[in-house]
């Protein structure tokens, strides 16, 4: 009977120390040392500009001294392109596809190469060409299409528009919900696909290291992929979630039959 009852104590522990186990993945920034009021400080990792890739979507806008009313042959660089939206949905103008070369097809220029280039290069380049056609213009781009992909155990998996091309893996977590404590912040995944080949990427959310992490600011494309915690692979267990409760509970009948025997025979 003494094995009985150690088998259930057993599996008692193990679900317990479990539970401790996940619970110390849900919680962000973990610091080790105890709290004290000195503050700390540490060096800001800069932004990198976007890169304008092929199969993304830009908005161009342009303004010149040139548009006058009665000086409609110009009007062809405000009539041209896609029509977009800011997630890339059909309903607008002066939006262009990047061509799997990297190139844009323009009103009136032509083919111009955008792939490769930064936000700020693909102005110059635009206002370079332009000044053949137009008196002083001032050229606005966009990567309308700059997304991330978030998937696994957050609030809201998805896909998240940054129109500033600009977003961090905390505005992503927190635009998706965060992550609830049936998802590890110690190991979330980061797929990245740059300059013709993937990466796969483990960011740690427990350490303040992570603000130093080259994938900290995500980029156009990004795949974020949070795993489950222990306590929820339990929850999708077979045998944890249905044989388990049986054994449990038909040992601990075992146990209470065979102390109800040893009290009746006394």
């Amino acid at each position: 009977m003494l094995r009985v009852s150690s088998c259930v104590l057993f599996f008692v522990t193990i679900l317990f120390f479990a539970s401790c186990g996940s619970t110390k993945r849900v919680v962000y920034f973990v610091n080790d040392t105890p709290p004290d009021s000195n503050v700390t400080f540490q060096e800001i990792v800069p932004h990198t500009e976007a890169i304008i890739q092929p199969n993304d979507i830009v908005a161009i806008n342009i303004a010149s001294t040139s548009f006058l009313p009665d000086d409609r042959p110009n009007q062809v660089f405000l009539e041209g392109g896609l029509a977009t939206d800011e997630g890339g949905v059909a309903n607008g103008k002066n939006s262009f596809l990047v061509d799997s070369s990297g190139f844009i097809d323009y009103p009136r220029i032509g083919k111009i190469q955008m792939g490769g280039l930064t936000v700020p290069q693909a102005k110059e380049k635009l206002v370079a060409k332009l000044k053949d056609y137009l008196k002083q213009p001032v050229v606005e781009v966009r990567i309308v299409n700059y997304r991330i992909t978030m998937l696994g155990e957050v609030g809201s998996p998805g896909i998240l528009n940054a129109p500033n091309h600009k977003i961090t893996i905390i505005d992503a977590l927190a635009k998706s919900g965060g992550i609830p404590i049936s998802g590890r912040k110690d190991n979330v995944l980061i797929i990245r696909e740059t300059n013709g080949r993937r990466e796969f990427a483990h960011i740690d959310l427990n350490s303040r290291n992570v603000f130093n992490s080259p994938y900290y600011y995500l980029h156009q494309n990004d795949i974020v992929y949070v795993e489950p915690s222990r306590l929820r692979k339990q929850e999708g267990n077979e045998f944890l979630r249905f044989y388990l409760p049986t054994i449990t509970s038909m040992l601990g009948l075992a146990v209470t039959a065979y102390a109800l025997v040893q009290i009746s025979n006394r």
